[in-house]
């Protein structure tokens, strides 16, 4: 069975609900669309370690070494894009260094 984070799953329907979706039940169908998404391109890629987005690191206090490729994307539902989805690439702990102040 494969483990979510529910409260960041609710965090981003709340998000995506205040994008101008027209029904919360559609924002949190999209959510759980976009951690499955997230899930099944990781499974996909192989990848055991924790990965997060470039910005997703920096909200935890890293930056992505320079020069770093992408560990692995998905494709997920965004109200907020002309096409309704974008591709999002994501990181691994390997690839990242805690932000120098």
């Amino acid at each position: 069975m494969k483990k979510y984070n529910l409260s960041s799953i609710m965090a981003a329907a709340w998000k995506i609900f205040r994008k101008g979706v027209e029904s919360f039940a559609k924002a949190l169908h999209m959510a759980w669309a976009n951690a499955k998404a997230r899930n099944a391109a990781k499974a996909a890629a192989g990848i055991s370690e924790e990965a997060h987005t470039w910005s997703g690191w920096k909200r935890l206090g890293y930056e992505v070494a320079h020069g770093s490729k992408a560990l692995f994307q998905a494709v997920i539902i965004d109200p907020a894009t002309k096409s309704g989805t974008r591709k999002t690439s994501y990181f691994g702990l390997s690839q990242v260094q805690p932000i120098e102040a």
